[in-house]
Parts: C-alpha cells; structure tokens; sequence
C-alpha cells in the first residue's frame, strides 16, 4: 500500500518540474527549454495529469487505510506504472508535436493500451471502495 503513497510523492515531484520547464520556457523566454518543448501547452497538460494522477493516488490511498481495504499486489504495481506512464505522451508530444498523431491502426490501439493499467488499477480500487461501503 505504501507504494500507492511513493508514487504519488513522485508523480507530484514530477508535475512540479513540469510546471517550472512550462514557466520558464513561456514567462522565463528561456530558448533552451523552448528547443527541447517547443510545444509548452503539452507540458502544461502533463503537469497538470500528473497532479490528477496525484490526488487519485492519495484518495486511493487513504480510502483503502480507512476501510481497512488490503489491495492485491499486482493491482497496486499496475495503478502506480499506469499513473506514471499516464502522462508521459504529453511529454513526448511537448517535444515532438507529430509523436503519436498517426491514423494508422496500430498507433491507435497503443495509445489506448496505454490507458489500461490506470483504468484497471483504479477501477478495481474504487469499485472495492464501493462495494466495501
């Protein structure tokens, strides 16, 4: 469980980066992060990700401590590699404006792919909170 906890101390660290490269790079003018993520506003959508991915943790967290809920291990390392993978496209496309923008079959099926460990961690957490209510 304290996995749940670690990650999202780490996904905030994460979102607080993104947020200073963001500002830098559009309030700061600093050229250099501008090179690297000429495209700001995908920063700003991970941070902000990364800072949901964050909350959602630590609801989880403490929702699961106050119904004495004991979550299984491959459901806490799924939910804690989904929420870091999560966020990770804007990233890419924050540097890369054409990463992932291809209509071909096989780009589409693994962006939603990369949704799965999120959708299947925190699906089965809340609805383990619901059904223990």
């Amino acid at each position: 469980m304290q996995w749940l906890l670690a990650t999202a101390a780490i996904s905030m660290l994460v979102s607080l980066i993104l947020a200073w490269l963001a500002t830098l790079s559009i309030y700061g003018k600093v050229t250099a992060i501008k090179r690297v993520f000429p495209v700001t506003h995908n920063l700003i959508r991970a941070h902000i990700d990364y800072l949901m991915m964050t909350a959602l943790l630590g609801t989880a967290y403490f929702a699961c401590i106050a119904l004495s809920i004991t979550l299984p291990p491959f459901i806490i390392a799924l939910t804690c590699f989904g929420v870091l993978y999560n966020p990770v496209g804007f990233i890419v496309q924050a540097h890369n404006p054409k990463a992932g923008k291809s209509d071909d079959l096989l780009s589409r099926i693994m962006v939603c792919v990369g949704f799965l460990p999120t959708t299947i961690g925190f699906g089965y957490i809340f609805l383990t909170v619901l059904l223990t209510l």
